[in-house]
């Protein structure tokens, strides 16, 4: 079962670091270093890639107030939506700040939400969490530029293999005869 200490625990002995963690209120300084980056690089790993156990679909109704320009209607970005990520109907919009600006008065898409309840982590998402982490605990923990710069790239590396993956579970072709095949049966 995968759980916030958990993933902290991987990070810290992916640098070395002898000390485990019971708990983030622990009083050691890899659980106050961890408690402190867990939530910003948990957000920013769910952010940088479409996981498939994050994706959401959204359906938004426009704010009362339009914006100044540009145009037409303006939404809220949904308070646990990180990023959109696919838009129906493939409709123009810009994002800033906390809206969302379009011409469209119903925006729908997939977004990739915030999740925050590590039982609903994908384990290639665990393991890039726990990786990332470690890369940013490298220096305050461990001194290490060098152990940083190497972590970064098994970062790389396990979100590449996800990527993968993930190709593979999303909508495949299906192989039918066709034209000149189907004259030979």
């Amino acid at each position: 079962m995968v759980s916030v200490v958990s993933v902290c625990n991987r990070a810290l002995s992916k640098i070395g670091d002898e000390i485990q963690i019971a708990s983030l209120d622990d009083s050691s300084k890899p659980a106050r270093y961890c408690k402190i980056l867990y939530p910003e690089i948990r957000d920013m790993v769910l952010r940088g890639y479409p996981w498939r156990f994050a994706l959401k679909r959204y359906v938004l109704a426009p704010l009362s107030d339009p914006p100044l320009f540009g145009f037409q209607y303006q939404f809220s970005m949904p308070a646990d939506c990180l990023r959109i990520w696919k838009v129906v109907d493939a409709c123009s919009y810009q994002v800033e700040g906390k809206r969302i600006l379009s011409d469209t008065d119903i925006f729908a898409f997939i977004g990739i939400s915030r999740i925050e309840n590590p039982d609903e982590f994908d384990s290639f998402f665990a393991e890039a969490l726990a990786v990332k982490m470690a890369a940013e605990l490298a220096v305050p923990l461990a001194a290490s530029v060098s152990l940083k710069n190497e972590l970064y790239k098994e970062f790389r590396d396990v979100v590449q293999q996800a990527k993968t993956l993930s190709a593979m579970e999303g909508m495949q072709e299906t192989f039918s005869q066709s034209g000149w095949l189907e004259s030979r049966g």
